[in-house]
C-alpha cells in the first residue's frame, strides 16, 4: 500500500527498512491481466451485477439519517494461510510476529480498531463494520495439523511476483497471503498487491495477497489488500493513478477523489473538497447528502492516516464474500470451516527443526557450502527452527568436526578434518510439544586438500565418479546439476544441468527458474609446477533452448580458485546462442552432432598447488537442458586434444577460416611427414616435407596467402606412409 512519510514519520522503520514511496500494485496488475484474459472481464461483469442486486436490498436511508445501521449482525469467518518465501534474511518472519499481525488485521476487518475514534466528524457516522474475522487455518489441504504458516527457501524472495507464490493452498478454501523480501522490476515501487475476485477466478493459483515482509504489520497495508480481494477498489477507482484525476470507486459513501499519494496525512488531504463539493446520491426517493470532503482516512486511500472502511465498503466486501466468484462463498461455509479447522484453537505441534549455511567470514560475498577440509576458515550453521517457541537445540556433525556436538540455539562454527559430504543433524525442542530432528547428509562439502596433477586426468562423469564432483541444488527444485546416463560425447555418461522449463500445467505455474543458480565443483588440481605453461580447460557441451523465445538467457559461469576455495575468479561465461546448439520445445536430449568443443585458457596468475573449478549455471524462462562431458586440463585446445593423443589423426582449425589456420597432428614412429594442399580442381597450391621428433604433437600454421581465393580446399597429411585428407573452407 502506498505510503509516504512526513515529519517524524520519516524516521519510522520496520525490520530496518523505511516505509516510503511504495504503492499497492493491484490496479496495474489487474489492468494488465484484463487485457490478456477476457475471462476476467466477464467475471467482473457478473460479480458487479450480483453486488448491485444485493445492494438494492439494503436500506441506506437509515445510515443517511444517522439512525440504525444497514448491515446485519452476521459474522463471516475466513480461513487464511501465510506463506513465508525467504532466503533466511530479514523476511524470515517469526511465528509470533505473524500471530500479532493477524490479530491486528482482524481488528480492522471487524471495524474494531481503536483509531476509528480519530475519524473526522463528517465521516463518523459512515464508519463501517465489515464483521469479517480472519483465522489462521489449523488443518492443511491434506488434512494434517498446521498453524497456518508455511516456509519455503527460494531465490524468488528477492525477485518476486506471481512466480514467487509457492505452495499455494486452494483459493476456495483458504485466503492465501505470501510475504517476500523484494519485488521484481515488474512490480517496482510496490509494497504489496492482491487479486480481485474476477482475476482470482481466472487464475486461481495466483489468487490472494503478496507483500513485502516489512509490511506484514505496518499500518493497514494488508487490510487494504484484503479489501481488494473482496472487490474494493482504491477510493479514486482502478482505472487511473492517484493524484491524476477525480475518480470513483463505485461506493456511494466514499466521495470522488484524486487520492492522496503525495500529500499524505495533512489537513489539506483530510478536508479535500476538490472532487466532492455538492456530492449527493439519490437512493429510491431519498436524496443522501454525503460529506463534501473526501475520505482520506479510508483504508483504501494512500495516506498515513487510514482509520476506516465506510458502511458501503463493508457491505460491498460482505456481498463479494457471499458471491461464488473465485469460490469466495465457500470460504466461510460451515463445511469449509470444519475442513480447515479455522474455528478451533491453534494446535500444539512439534517444532520444525531447520538450519541455514551462512557466510564463512565478514568478507564473504555469498554463503559458503564448499571449501577444503583443512581450511582454517569455518563453515557457519545458523539455527532456523520454527513452529514453536524453541527452548533447546542439539547439533551433531560428521567428518571430524572441530565441534562435533553443540547445544547452541544461535549458530555453530565448524571446520572438518575428513573430506567429503558433511552430515548435520539438528534436534529442536519446543516449550510444550516435544522434539523433532532434521538430518541433512549433504549439508556442505569438505574438499580433499590433497590435490592431483592434471596430466592424464580425464573426467567422463560416470555415476561412480560424481561423488568427488559435488553438486549443489541450493533451492531444492527441478533446476539442477545431475549425473546423466543415456547420452555422452563418446560414451553413455555425462553430467547435465536440467534447465528444461515446463510450466504448462497449473501444478507448475509458480517457480520460474529466472534468478536461480546452482553449482558444481571439481576435484582439486596441483598446477604449481606449470606457472610457465598455457594450460587449457577442455570439455564438450550440448545445449538447447525452447522455441518460445528467440533469446537464450541461460548462462554457464566458470570460476577458478587458487586458494582452496577461499576466493573465486570468474574466468569465462558461456551464454546466448553460443550455449544452445539446438532449439526444441520438448525436453532436449543430445544427438552425436549436437556436441560442441570448449576450450578455456587458464590464467597463469591463478596457478597454485590447490586449484578448484566451480561451474555455476543460471537457468532462465524458456530454457532447456545443457549437457557436459570429457573434462580435461591439457596444453592443447579441445579441437586438437584428441589428435594430440592419437597418431594418424589430423585436425584443421578454425574451419571455416577467414585467415591463417592450424594443421594439428601427431607424428608416427619415423617423424617424417608431408602435407599437400589442393584446390577444388585438384591443383597443388602448397606442399611441404618435414621431419619431426617421433610420436610428437605438432601444430603447423598455414598462412592465409597460401589460398589464392575463397573456396574449398583439401589438405592431405602423409604420416609414416599413412595418408589422411581433410576438407577446409576458406571464406
Amino acid at each position: 500500500m502506498t505510503k509516504k512519510l512526513f515529519g517524524l514519520l520519516v524516521a519510522g522503520v520496520l525490520c530496518g527498512n523505511v516505509h516510503a514511496q511504495t504503492m499497492c500494485g493491484t490496479d496495474e496488475l489487474y489492468n494488465k491481466l484484463k487485457k490478456e484474459n477476457k475471462k476476467i472481464e466477464l467475471n467482473e461483469a457478473e460479480l458487479e451485477l450480483y453486488i448491485k442486486q444485493q445492494l438494492q436490498k439494503i436500506d441506506f436511508n437509515s445510515a443517511a439519517k444517522g439512525t440504525a445501521g444497514v448491515d446485519d449482525t452476521t459474522y463471516y469467518d475466513v480461513p487464511i494461510v501465510i506463506h513465508i518465501v525467504h532466503d533466511f534474511g530479514a523476511e524470515y518472519i517469526t511465528d509470533n510476529a505473524i500471530f500479532d499481525a493477524v490479530s491486528n488485521w482482524t481488528e480492522v476487518m471487524l471495524g474494531e480498531n481503536a483509531d476509528t475514534s480519530q475519524v473526522i466528524t463528517p465521516f463518523k457516522k459512515w464508519v463501517g463494520t465489515p464483521r469479517i474475522r480472519l483465522h489462521l487455518a489449523t488443518v492443511d489441504p491434506n488434512g494434517n495439523p498446521t498453524k497456518g504458516i508455511t516456509r519455503r527457501q527460494s531465490y524468488l524472495t528477492g525477485n518476486a511476483g506471481d512466480q514467487a507464490k509457492l505452495d499455494g493452498w486452494p483459493n476456495n478454501m483458504y485466503l492465501n497471503l505470501w510475504f517476500i523480501s523484494k519485488f521484481s522490476p515488474d512490480h517496482s515501487g510496490a509494497a504489496a498487491y492482491a487479486y480481485y475476485p474476477s482475476s482470482g477466478a481466472a487464475l486461481p493459483y495466483y489468487d490472494g495477497v503478496i507483500g513485502l515482509a516489512t509490511y506484514l504489520n505496518y499500518d493497514k497495508a494488508i487490510p487494504h489488500e484484503i479489501g481488494h480481494c473482496l472487490n474494493l477498489q482504491h477510493t479514486w477507482g482502478n482505472n487511473n493513478q492517484p493524484n491524476v484525476a477525480c475518480g470513483d470507486d463505485g461506493v456511494d459513501d466514499t466521495p470522488p477523489t484524486k487520492g492522496h499519494l503525495t500529500t499524505g496525512c495533512t489537513n489539506g488531504s483530510l478536508y479535500d473538497t476538490t472532487c466532492a463539493t455538492g456530492y449527493v446520491k439519490v437512493v429510491g426517493s431519498t436524496i443522501i447528502d454525503y460529506p463534501d470532503t473526501t475520505n482520506a482516512q479510508n483504508v483504501m486511500d494512500y495516506t498515513y492516516c487510514q482509520k476506516m472502511f465506510t458502511i458501503g465498503q463493508a457491505q460491498r466486501m460482505r456481498i463479494a464474500l457471499t458471491s461464488g466468484t473465485a469460490g469466495r462463498n465457500n470460504l466461510f461455509s460451515v463445511t469449509n470451516l470444519g475442513k480447515t479447522g479455522a474455528l478451533v484453537p491453534r494446535p500444539d505441534m512439534l517444532p520444525v527443526p531447520d538450519f541455514s549455511v551462512e557466510k564463512s567470514s565478514i568478507i564473504s560475498t555469498e554463503r559458503t557450502y564448499f571449501q577444503c577440509a583443512d581450511n582454517s576458515t569455518p563453515f557457519t550453521f545458523y539455527n532456523r527452527s520454527w513452529n514453536d517457541t524453541i527452548t533447546s537445540v542439539q547439533w551433531t556433525f560428521s567428518n571430524g568436526a572441530s565441534n562435533p556436538t553443540s547445544a547452541s540455539t544461535a549458530f555453530v562454527n565448524n571446520t572438518f578434518s575428513q573430506p567429503g559430504w558433511v552430515t548435520v543433524s539438528i534436534t529442536a525442542t519446543g516449550n510444550n510439544s516435544g522434539s523433532a530432528t532434521k538430518t541433512n547428509t549433504h549439508a556442505v562439502y569438505a574438499a580433499d586438500p590433497n590435490t592431483i596433477m592434471p596430466g592424464g586426468y580425464f573426467q567422463g562423469f560416470t555415476a561412480a565418479e560424481m561423488d568427488k564432483w559435488p553438486t549443489f541444488n541450493y533451492y531444492d527444485n527441478q533446476f539442477k546439476w545431475e549425473q546423466y546416463s543415456g547420452a555422452g560425447y563418446n560414451s553413455n555418461d555425462c553430467v547435465r544441468y536440467r534447465s528444461f522449463d515446463d510450466r504448462t500445467s497449473p501444478a507448475n505455474k509458480s517457480g520460474t527458474p529466472a534468478g536461480d543458480y546452482d553449482d558444481m565443483f571439481s576435484v582439486g588440481f596441483n598446477l604449481a609446477n606449470f606457472t610457465a605453461s598455457n594450460l587449457k580447460l577442455n570439455f564438450y557441451t550440448a545445449g538447447a533452448r525452447t522455441t518460445k523465445s528467440p533469446f537464450v538467457q541461460d548462462s554457464l559461469q566458470i570460476f577458478m580458485s587458487s586458494d582452496c576455495s577461499k576466493s573465486w575468479k570468474l574466468i569465462t561465461t558461456l551464454d546466448g546462442s553460443d550455449l544452445a546448439t539446438a532449439a526444441q520445445n520438448a525436453e532436449f536430449f543430445p544427438a552425436a552432432g549436437d556436441w560442441k568443443a570448449r576450450t578455456v585458457n587458464l590464467p597463469t596468475a591463478n596457478y597454485s598447488d590447490k586449484v578448484f573449478f566451480r561451474f555455476r549455471y543460471w537457468p532462465s524462462e524458456n530454457g532447456n537442458n545443457l549437457y557436459m562431458d570429457n573434462f580435461e586440463i591439457t596444453p592443447f585446445s579441445t579441437d586438437v586434444n584428441e589428435v594430440a593423443h592419437q597418431p594418424g589423426q589430423v585436425k584443421v582449425f578454425p574451419n571455416p577460416t577467414k585467415g591463417d589456420c592450424e594443421l594439428a597432428f601427431t607424428t608416427g614412429l619415423s617423424g617424417k611427414t608431408s602435407f599437400i594442399i589442393k584446390d577444388i580442381a585438384g591443383r597443388v597450391v602448397y606442399q611441404q616435407d618435414q621431419v619431426y621428433a617421433p610420436k610428437t604433437f605438432v601444430q603447423h600454421t598455414i598462412l592465409r596467402n597460401v589460398f589464392a581465393s575463397a573456396g574449398f580446399y583439401f589438405i592431405t597429411l602423409i604420416n609414416d606412409n599413412l595418408a589422411t585428407t581433410e576438407k577446409i573452407v576458406v571464406e
